[in-house]
């Protein structure tokens, strides 16, 4: 396993992070036989950075981690979580959460706690409720170690935030394809100038960069055997600034792949650099849906599995696989309401991160997918 330090702190950390916010599910509770599986496998071939947060699986997420990392020793992996705004109406419901997060992960401390998903909204709501004097007293207390902040806002927010705190981190949404989205890569170069330590998160796009169509994956494969993921990965890992490269896998092979990627990690050279630059061209081409299933805007007023149809319209897209896309809609028909069922009252478009017109897609499914028989 490849690591980095963090500049002049006292911290090294492997460069691939388990993202814990996709772990699967049973009846709605965390799988924890696979979980477990998936968190010894990390730690047994030196991932030591794990990252969770109160509202992933349901705000089942924290306790799960707590439970499968309390099984190492404390100090030989970095537990990253987040203090989550938008879930609190007030400021009277955070001045005690830390004390709340620390009992529910079953730990004395957190090493990196993050401001999450910080916008130009969040961070107003932040300087009202005085946050920064919270975090900067729970660090006092020893009770968080390095503070931090994941973004998902535009660049001219993202300054902002920059200049706010005296941040000792900071965790982008960033890939080869998304260089101009969020703070996209200016912000990046932001960060790296002022030798803040970058965490990268969404570096295969939930998924959507780790295969394609045939035509889109020979531009790789005519290049290198190496998996499709392993690309996008190594495109962030290439960025010096780059410390952490957090991946939400759910499947052992996954971890495995990613894990490869990371042993004697390389770079990439200037014509695999080439390559990666061709498939953005043709991918830009498809124009898919930008979700990444982060489900951020469920529940749906009207029950549409939003990301679920959206996955479903961008793999058309991409595969142009009929029967594999029937299977999945008659699984999404079962469970949920119709995309055509929008009553567009505009709650999901509050809080996307990607700032997608979410009832303008689903309009488009039904006319794209006819096939399907809405």
């Amino acid at each position: 396993m490849e690591y980095k330090k963090w500049y002049d702190k006292d911290i090294k950390t492997s460069m691939l992070g388990f993202g814990a916010m996709r772990l699967k599910t049973v009846n709605g509770e965390i799988d924890e036989e696979k979980g477990f599986a998936l968190f010894d496998h990390a730690y047994q071939n030196g991932i030591n950075y794990f990252d969770t947060a109160m509202p992933y699986t349901d705000g089942k997420n924290e306790a799960f981690v707590g439970k499968a990392l309390k099984r190492y020793p404390r100090e030989s992996f970095y537990l990253a979580t987040k203090l989550t705004l938008r879930l609190f109406e007030k400021r009277e419901e955070i001045v005690n959460i830390i004390d709340k997060q620390l009992e529910i992960l079953q730990t004395d401390y957190i090493d990196m706690y993050l401001l999450h998903a910080m916008n130009k909204e969040r961070l107003q709501v932040a300087k009202e409720w005085k946050v920064f004097d919270l975090i900067d007293k729970w660090k006092n207390e020893g009770k968080i170690k390095y503070i931090g902040f994941s973004f998902h806002g535009d660049y001219e927010a993202f300054r902002e935030m920059l200049d706010s705190y005296n941040w000792d981190f900071c965790q982008i949404q960033l890939n080869y394809l998304d260089t101009e989205f969020q703070q996209g890569i200016k912000g990046y170069y932001d960060l790296e100038k002022r030798k803040i330590p970058v965490v990268i998160m969404e570096p295969i796009k939930g998924g959507k960069l780790a295969g394609f169509n045939k035509n889109i994956e020979k531009i790789f494969k005519d290049h290198s055997d190496a998996s499709i993921a392993s690309w996008a990965l190594r495109w962030v890992g290439s960025l010096p600034g780059v410390k952490v490269i957090l991946s939400g896998m759910n499947e052992i092979d996954q971890m495995v792949d990613n894990i490869e990627t990371f042993t004697n990690f390389k770079p990439l050279d200037k014509g695999e650099q080439e390559v990666v630059l061709k498939v953005k061209s043709a991918l830009q081409e498809i124009k898919a849906v930008g979700c990444t299933n982060c489900k951020y805007c469920l529940p749906c007023t009207t029950n549409i599995n939003i990301p679920g149809y959206f996955s479903l319209l961008n793999n058309y897209r991409m595969f142009e696989n009929e029967d594999d896309s029937k299977w999945n809609f008659k699984n999404l028909k079962q469970n949920f309401a119709l995309p055509n069922e929008c009553i567009e009252c505009g709650k999901c478009l509050e809080d996307c991160p990607q700032n997608i017109n979410i009832p303008e897609e689903l309009k488009k499914i039904a006319g794209e997918l006819k096939f399907l028989n809405f």
